[in-house]
């Protein structure tokens, strides 16, 4: 059979090749396109690489389905597209990387960042691109806990100088976070900014006490958080500062039967790195421990590092009365507190009730400066007194056999009154109280002394009394404040 070469036939034959060139062409250009997509996410560090290259042109190129690891955390996107105008311009175009998803998970994060030499020479005097926009969600895991879904968007374009101006939101059920930044190429450096941030500590207690278990530990948190910063990261150093916020707080912990309403604090950071604040106030609605409430706690403090609180000023008012301590510093890493409590107005009554199976009752308001130390071993007091207010009146009503007529002769003129006031069948009216808790002339073992003057409430009994009671052994099973004996600061074990 002879084959002719016709004019249609060589232009059919032609075409065809035309065609097979050009397909082979963009074969080609998108195997290439696809390998060098591939090293560079090599060189970032990314392993178990997978894409598609749908489209690779001098004007466009598309990458599909992407997936890797990076640093053992998964990233994945839907498409990610390089575009620009000329195909002869020094530049990549624009990145957009759309439906970006990637997953941390806090327990499988590296503890510490490792070490990389510093370099001197400079980095690059441009990135290759006119514009990075991305828009995905960031997925946060951890052991124990639902997966929390952050949307991300963010976009950035070149500026003068070598630098790069960007700007992003974070978002999130319970999460508000907006920031912009600039990042200088040449030096690193990064100036940023965050004008406001909003955290629910309901919806993200669980991951506070997972990243800081020592600080969150078994409470339950609730309240609105807000704030924001501003600062720079150069030389591998951050230097930021910023203020922060708590409204309509709550906190309760089981294990200390501790619970506070109605907690406010405002803050300025002056070095978010450091922990160092500038004097700022914290105020307490309502804190219950045990059988006793304390109301309207306010202090003014500042945090001097990650261990050191200073508080210059704190007052409550509990048990009828005010108490203001006097200033103090406190370390949690202790887990404990050493104040000076001043006392103004305390009722004696309320105090009494704190206490099971007291042998009198009381009525009366007391003053006085008590040092008080609270640690993981319970409430501890130091040398100090409590006295009747000048000018105020006390009653008191015993219910003690022998407490006052057992070292006295049964001829004594005032046995038969004394008889009368330990069993209850009379009351006294105090002109003179006062406790003298730890005295530094007390004998060893005696850790309070209590002086007691009045006489009898009934006008037709004429009998000044003087009481001088010991108390020994140690006076906080006597006077414990009502606390729940779990009651510790800090983290102490």
């Amino acid at each position: 059979m002879t084959f002719k070469f016709t004019r249609r036939r060589v232009l059919i034959f032609a075409g065809s090749f035309a065609l097979v060139l050009f397909l082979g062409a963009l074969a080609a250009r998108l195997y290439f396109a696809g390998q060098v997509v591939v090293a560079l996410l090599k060189d970032a560090g990314a392993t178990e690489i997978r894409l598609q290259i749908s489209q690779a042109s001098l004007w466009r190129v598309v990458v599909q389905d992407v997936g890797f690891l990076l640093r053992l955390q998964p990233f994945a996107a839907q498409r990610v597209t390089l575009e620009r105008a000329h195909w002869w311009t020094p530049s990549l175009g624009t990145l957009r990387v759309e439906q970006a998803k990637l997953s941390v998970n806090l327990d499988t994060l590296p503890k510490t960042e490792p070490t990389v030499a510093a370099d001197k020479s400079g980095g690059p005097t441009q990135l290759p691109l006119e514009g990075i926009y991305v828009d995905g969600q960031l997925v946060v895991q951890a052991a124990g806990l639902p997966d929390q879904a952050l949307t991300v968007k963010f976009e950035a374009r070149p500026a003068a100088g070598g630098r790069w101006e960007g700007k992003g939101r974070v978002t999130a059920p319970g999460l508000d976070l907006k920031a912009e930044g600039q990042y200088q190429l040449t030096s690193g450096d990064l100036m940023f900014k965050v004008p406001t941030v909003t955290l629910d500590l309901k919806t993200w207690q669980g991951f506070l006490q997972h990243l800081a278990p020592q600080i969150a530990g078994d409470w339950e948190l609730e309240g609105k958080l807000s704030g924001s910063a501003e600062g720079r990261w150069a030389d591998d150093k951050l230097v930021a500062g910023g203020s922060v916020q708590l409204r309509e707080g709550r906190a309760s912990s089981t294990a200390q039967a501790i619970t506070a309403e109605g907690i406010e604090a405002d803050l300025v950071f002056t070095d978010f790195a450091q922990f160092t604040t500038k004097p700022g106030s914290l105020h307490i609605r309502e804190l219950r421990t045990g059988q006793l409430t304390l109301r309207d706690l306010a202090a003014e403090f500042a945090l001097e590092g990650t261990d050191r609180i200073a508080v210059a000023h704190a007052s409550l008012l509990a048990l009828g009365g005010s108490v203001t301590a006097e200033p103090f510093r406190y370390v949690p890493s202790r887990a404990e507190l050493d104040a000076v409590l001043l006392v103004d107005g305390i009722s004696v009554e309320e105090v009494m009730a704190l206490t099971k199976d007291l042998p009198a009752k009381a009525s009366g308001r007391v003053n006085g400066r008590v040092p008080v130390r609270i640690s993981s071993e319970g409430l501890r007091l130091g040398t100090g007194w409590l006295a009747l207010k000048p000018g105020v009146y006390a009653e008191i009503q015993f219910n003690a056999k022998g407490l006052l007529t057992g070292g006295a002769s049964p001829s004594s003129p005032s046995y038969v009154v004394l008889q009368k006031v330990e069993s209850g069948l009379l009351k006294l009216q105090i002109s003179e109280l006062r406790l003298d808790i730890r005295p530094t002339n007390a004998p060893e073992g005696r850790s309070a002394q209590l002086h007691i003057a009045g006489e009898p409430v009934d006008k037709e009994v004429k009998a000044p009394v003087t009481l001088d009671l010991n108390v020994n052994g140690p006076i906080e099973k006597l006077l414990n404040m009502g606390m729940n004996s779990r009651l510790s600061f800090g983290a102490g074990k």
